[in-house]
């Protein structure tokens, strides 16, 4: 799925991914809210040798912890509807202040599989109060405000085609990083509010 769609931004603090998977909604949902299993496409290989673990309650109210080296996404599960909407608050170091943040999935059945559609929203301003990463690309009117860069959205798109990998039985693809990232560099000067 390296050729999948990139990220759509839907304004300036919200992307959304949408992916179509040859499984049953239920399979998807398993791997979308079950620790083991977003422990697995989310970490990757190296940070599972290290022993990050991931720490899902699966409730509304349940809490949730993706400790990895440099972000620690954590928060409080806000929406729990299975088999096909699961709301994750926070997801950014600090989330207690930020509410307004967070990541989703939404699953439907579609003819051969599940559609799934996953937005992350982060609070406007909220970014530059936890990391000094310089802007990029530089160039980009939001400056070092703007909560995206060619790297995380990368490293998404990586973690949905691991996702989808993982529930054919296979391990993660081959994820050409520096190129994924060059594509998102340019795709956000073009489209990115």
């Amino acid at each position: 799925m390296a050729e999948a769609d990139l990220a759509r931004f839907i304004d300036r603090w919200t992307i959304e991914f949408v992916r179509i998977y040859p499984h049953p909604i239920e399979r998807v949902w398993r791997a979308v809210t079950d620790q083991n299993e977003v422990g697995q496409w989310f970490f990757g290989e190296t940070h599972l040798r290290a022993g990050l673990k991931a720490r899902i309650d699966p409730r509304v109210g349940g809490t949730y912890s993706l400790g990895a080296p440099t972000i620690d996404f954590k928060g409080v599960i806000t929406a729990f509807e299975p088999p096909g909407y699961v709301r994750y608050g926070g997801p950014q170091p600090g989330a207690e202040s930020y509410p307004d943040s967070y990541w989703e999935f939404r699953l439907e059945t579609v003819d051969g599989g599940t559609r799934m559609v996953f937005v992350q929203r982060i609070t406007p301003g909220s970014w530059t109060k936890h990391h000094n990463w310089p802007a990029d690309p530089a160039e980009h009117p939001a400056g070092a405000d703007n909560p995206w860069r060619p790297g995380t959205l990368s490293g998404w798109h990586g973690d949905f085609d691991h996702l989808g990998e993982l529930m054919a039985g296979r391990g993660p693809p081959p994820h050409d990083e520096k190129a994924l990232s060059d594509r998102y560099r340019q795709h956000m000067l073009a489209t990115q509010p």
